[in-house]
């Protein structure tokens, strides 16, 4: 299997975090030990310890944070263009759709034929359809429609 260089991974401050903190933990439980045998030394006593087994740092799995698509997803993410292929921070715009349409019809009912106030859920950006689009080559990377009925 081979080893992925975690010096290198955008998880390096959490590599570093866990290095450090494992040495530290190994000095604390050595100074416990050593300060119990110091002062059990009069009274025999059966000292039970457990220790738990520190896992290699290698064993370690860093998770990356970046979503596949942007399908689902109301506010802006970071993934990987599907198109250019460059990690990207996905740029948000909003078109009227199929839910969109459905408010606009339900209000028209609702307000016995005012126009104006059918028309009001198109300027609205809460009634629109979410488009993920890459900032750089503007190709569109998933898509949330809007729903009446969450």
């Amino acid at each position: 299997m081979a080893h992925q260089d975690l010096s290198k991974s955008p998880g390096d401050e959490i590599f570093q975090h866990l290095e450090r903190n494992t040495n530290i933990y190994l000095q604390t439980q050595n100074q416990h030990i050593q300060s119990q045998n110091n002062c059990d030394n009069q009274i025999p006593q059966l000292i039970t310890q457990i220790i738990p087994q520190i896992t290699s740092l290698r064993q370690i799995k860093l998770v990356n944070s970046l979503v596949q698509t942007g399908d689902g997803q109301i506010y802006s993410v970071k993934l990987i263009c599907q198109n250019c292929k460059k990690q990207i921070q996905t740029k948000l715009c909003r078109r009227v759709g199929k839910g969109t349409f459905m408010v606009s019809c339900l209000l028209l009912l609702c307000s016995f034929g005012i126009l104006c106030l059918a028309c009001l859920p198109c300027y609205m950006d809460d009634c629109k359809d979410i488009i993920h689009i890459c900032p750089d080559c503007q190709h569109p990377n998933g898509s949330t429609p809007y729903q009446f009925f969450e």
